[in-house]
């Protein structure tokens, strides 16, 4: 199973944590975890303008509001520009593809 989420603002990593944090388009806060001196999601994350669909191999783990990211999940972005992900937000069919993406 795979999740598509939609980030919409990340954070600074936090060495403490060991977390990238973040923003998803419903509101709910975005936590991707590295292992120490592995931070190869988180980096590639960091350099990407938001927002922007997010596709990983695992499913993310629900706590609450807040959704978690293993260190080991394995992450891509699909290719839609920043403005084709806002606009798609801006017009709700965002929704609807995450929508599809589930049933599927």
């Amino acid at each position: 199973m795979q999740s598509l989420l939609i980030v919409t603002e990340l954070y600074d990593f936090d060495a403490t944590t060991g977390c990238l944090r973040g923003l998803c388009h419903d509101g709910r806060s975005l936590l991707v975890q590295a292992e120490p001196r592995q931070r190869v999601n988180c980096d590639l994350l960091q350099s990407l303008p938001c927002p922007f669909f997010l596709l990983s191999d695992q499913p993310a783990e629900v706590f609450g509001d807040m959704l978690m990211l293993s260190p080991r999940t394995l992450v891509s972005v699909p290719p839609f520009s920043t403005a084709e992900v806002a606009a798609m937000l801006d017009s709700g069919q965002a929704e609807l593809l995450l929508e599809q993406a589930l049933r599927s």
